[in-house]
């Protein structure tokens, strides 16, 4: 074999597709008992199989009333967007909880400590709902959009409730000796003390 016979790396599935190929044609040709010809014709339908499972990857991966020739997945194979968000994944396991309460001025309803709950519950709906959209994940661009407000007012707003929450759940968590603190609570008081000495 000479060295520009030798295929380049990007041409080896094209290859190996082409050897099989040519190994299928062979054996046709080559068959002449009935074994020899059930043989080929369960190779022929072993590629039928594989073309109709890669023509039903497509149908599935290009969405509806698309056109087969583009928007197909590389990957061959997609899931519906809800799928790959937690909430949904939770209601398929049969926790309802968080799809239940998912909504602005419910937001206190998925806090799991019952101080966390009275210091939620306890906000205006203006500062449930703002922080209820940064907690999905919002810019304040967008929750500007969507309250129609300036990004300039939604920060001060965020602020001023970041500030009110943080300063309650250290009054807490410094005044009940009761509460066993965890790891998390332990770093938030020793960094919200650093913060008011700096202050003063």
């Amino acid at each position: 074999m000479f060295e520009n016979d030798i295929p380049d790396a990007p041409h080896k599935k094209q290859l190996v597709r082409d050897v099989k190929a040519a190994a299928l044609e062979r054996l046709e040709e080559a068959a002449r008992t009935k074994e020899d010809f059930e043989k080929v014709i369960e190779l022929w339908d072993k590629r039928d199989q594989n073309r109709e499972r890669k023509e039903r990857y497509h149908e599935v991966c290009r969405g509806d009333n698309v056109p087969l020739d583009y928007n197909a997945d590389k990957n061959g194979a997609c899931f519906p967007k809800t799928l790959s968000k937690s909430i949904w994944r939770q209601v398929k396991d049969g926790d309802f909880t968080e799809a239940i309460y998912d909504c602005p001025l419910e937001i206190q309803e998925l806090a799991t400590e019952p101080y966390m709950y009275e210091i939620l519950s306890e906000l205006s709906d203006e500062h449930k709902e703002i922080l209820y959209y940064t907690m999905k994940g919002y810019t304040t661009a967008q929750i500007a959009c969507i309250r129609g407000q300036t990004e300039r007012n939604i920060r001060k707003v965020k602020a001023t409730m970041l500030k009110k929450i943080r300063k309650k759940v250290y009054e807490y968590l410094t005044s009940d000796k009761q509460h066993s603190m965890t790891a998390w609570e332990r770093r938030f008081t020793e960094n919200y003390r650093k913060e008011i000495d700096n202050d003063e």
